[in-house]
């Protein structure tokens, strides 16, 4: 912007200008001492600031000691770091922020009461900034910056691109505080000097993650264990060559680690953090197979330890830019493969998630999470994750029948795809409410699964009829398996879900009505609901059975095989039973099921199995008495039962 083009706030008479002297045009000449840039801002003005490392620590210090300054606003993306004016009264300074760590009890008690500045919290997507600048719905005199030293006409905001160019456009007055600490960074950073109305050298060390955040990084978390669960559950869904972004989210930056099992990954996310940095060095990310910005990993901002600072330096594989770029769903749409992993604080059993808040307290920021999902939604190929632990650090479950009264709805029911907690995996989008109640209790923490479907019958969400079975046990997800039939077909193979009701009634459907008969010893034209449920609705220390799926997705596939073994209540010998669509026999699956059955069951020390056939059933028969397994056998009226004998010493 052209000194021409400057006005004064409106907020201001003509005489108090926002700049006492008319602005040199030589970079030298522009130059003044840290205690004489307080003199350059007017009471009653907006101020800009970057985040996190580029946050001008030195020039807020400068703005804080000057206590002829009152009512200044000061507007930051995320706040962090050493911020003097967050204990100043907010007749001083008050700070509107789009994510705030410091509204999130990270503080302690008495320390947060003291932090009179931080007032405000704006709850809209980081992409949306340039266009309430650009509408005026948010307004801003004075940007201060951080940026290097000049190098041909130009200085770089480094690690702290974010919005600040936008910002800058839209500023009347710019100052900034150059380091030479700070990295060159590539992409769209750039700043010409003619921009810059005054400077001050200040060439201190950027600050690390420890030294931005020491109270987060020292909060109560979490355990390990439950949030390196859910990052394996999330790296199964992501396949190699895909590319990732990960939302701000403190739970989701110890799953990052869990990328090592992949290969040739692209990045495209937020934030540059130490995590993302080691992936990069070791080849796990190359952005080899990116569809946009090939080669290279695109950021908006940077925070880490000061060797991750220099990695960014002048380094033509790290990208720096702004969040209308790095975070617009039309961007992201152009990405295949695009994995957005967001996290959450609570989402209820129909789908809504909150990402910023909880009842009526604030805990981070809307941020990037919808653009992100939305992004991931309709990139080819993408996958929109929600990540959350099944509990909360006070030990309430994250998943509710209804969010709390004031709760904000960040992700709409109708965007959610993918929910990922420590207990296994729910796909949501386009389920109905009832198929999404037994898909999200069943990720549930088990203490709260009892009182979620009881709700939910209530509620008339799920039928009154639903056994519940499934809530007495965990998924036994490490049963999940991949396989390939004898004509090369690629299928999974996994224990049934409650959520497979309506897929085992459209596998009956599909079979022929000679294979119904040889299933079930009678002709039946449709399945009852009893048995769907019985069938899908398994308590896995009892019964068991496991279906066949192909495509090898979990998520959009068709069921083409099914074996199963349910217990006696009477304390008898529990039964196996098999079907194979008929379209699909011939591949081996009966001889798979049925050997895989009997791992299963040994691993659960039952000793004997059973299973009723009709006689002319020829192929089945010839699996039983093939299978390597010692049996008896009787015939009773056309029908053969067999006893297996599971015994180690029973091996044949």
């Amino acid at each position: 912007m052209s000194e021409s083009e400057r006005t004064l706030p409106s907020a201001l008479s003509s005489s108090e200008s926002l700049s006492t002297l008319v602005p040199p045009k030589s970079w030298n000449e522009k130059e003044i001492k840290l205690e004489e840039i307080p003199s350059k801002f007017s009471n009653g003005s907006k101020v800009y600031i970057q985040s996190c490392g580029a946050t001008a620590e030195a020039i807020l210090g400068a703005m804080v000691e000057d206590v002829s300054l009152a009512n200044i606003q000061i507007i930051q993306l995320i706040p962090g770091g050493n911020l003097p004016h967050l204990s100043q009264s907010v007749d001083r300074f008050r700070t509107s922020s789009f994510y705030s760590f410091t509204r999130t009890n990270f503080f302690e008690t008495e320390e947060e009461r003291h932090l009179e500045g931080l007032s405000d919290y704006t709850p809209v997507g980081v992409y949306q900034i340039n266009r309430l600048l650009r509408e005026k719905l948010i307004e801003v005199d004075v940007s201060v910056i951080k940026v290097t030293p000049p190098h041909k006409g130009f200085v770089s905001l480094g690690i702290g691109v974010e919005e600040t160019m936008e910002f800058i456009k839209h500023s009347k007055v710019v100052i900034a505080e150059v380091n030479e600490n700070m990295p060159w960074t590539e992409g769209p950073s750039k700043v010409p000097v003619d921009a810059i109305d005054w400077w001050t050298p200040v060439n201190k060390p950027l600050l690390t993650t420890m030294e931005l955040w020491p109270e987060l990084m020292k909060a109560p978390s979490h355990p390990e264990e439950v949030l390196d669960q859910i990052g394996r559950n999330v790296v199964r869904q992501i396949p190699n060559r895909a590319t990732v972004r990960f939302g701000v989210s403190p739970i989701l930056y110890p799953m990052i680690k869990f990328l090592r099992e992949r290969k040739d990954l692209g990045l495209h996310t937020d934030l540059l953090n130490e995590a993302f940095y080691d992936l990069i060095k070791e080849g796990v990310i190359t952005n080899k197979y990116k569809t946009i910005d090939n080669g290279r990993s695109v950021v908006s901002q940077a925070h880490g330890s000061l060797e991750l600072y220099d990695f960014c330096d002048r380094n033509p594989v790290i990208e720096f830019q702004p969040g209308s770029y790095t975070f617009d769903p039309q961007v992201l749409a152009k990405i295949d493969n695009l994995v957005a992993v967001i996290g959450a604080l609570k989402i209820d059993i129909t789908g809504q998630v909150s990402t910023d808040s909880i009842a009526h307290k604030f805990y981070g920021g809307v941020w990037t999470a919808e653009d992100s999902i939305r992004g991931a939604k309709f990139s080819k190929g993408g996958k929109p994750i929600v990540a959350i632990p099944s509990k909360s650090i006070s030990g309430r479950s994250n998943i509710v029948f209804a969010l709390p009264a004031g709760t904000g709805v960040s992700i709409t029911r109708s965007d959610v795809e993918y929910v990922i907690t420590e207990i296994g995996t729910a796909y949501l989008y386009g389920k109905s409410i009832r198929e999404r109640c037994l898909a999200l209790i069943n990720i549930a923490h088990p203490d709260f699964r009892q009182e979620l479907m009881y709700q939910a019958k209530e509620n008339r969400y799920i039928s009154m009829s639903q056994p519940g079975r499934f809530l007495f046990s965990k998924y036994p997800s490490e049963l999940e398996t991949l396989h390939e039939t004898k004509t090369g077909k690629p299928v999974l193979v996994r224990p049934v879900k409650a959520t497979d009701e309506d897929n085992l009634r459209d596998f009956f459907h599909k079979l022929s009505d000679h294979s119904v008969y040889l299933r079930y010893f009678r002709k039946m034209k449709s399945m009852p609901q009893k048995i769907l449920q019985k069938t899908a609705d398994v308590d896995y220390t009892k019964d068991m059975a496991i279906v066949v799926v192909s495509p090898p997705d979990d998520y959009h596939h068709e069921l083409v095989a099914l074996g199963q073994w349910v217990s006696d209540p009477r304390g008898g010998i529990s039964e196996l039973a098999f079907q194979v669509r008929d379209d699909w026999q011939g591949e081996g699956l009966g001889k798979y099921l049925f050997q895989r059955l009997l791992e299963i069951a040994k691993q659960l020390d039952i000793d004997y199995l059973k299973a009723d056939v009709l006689n002319d059933n020829t192929s089945m028969k010839a699996i039983f008495e093939r299978g390597g397994i010692r049996y008896r056998r009787r015939s009773d009226f056309g029908v053969v039962t067999y006893v297996f004998d599971l015994r180690p010493s029973s091996l044949s």
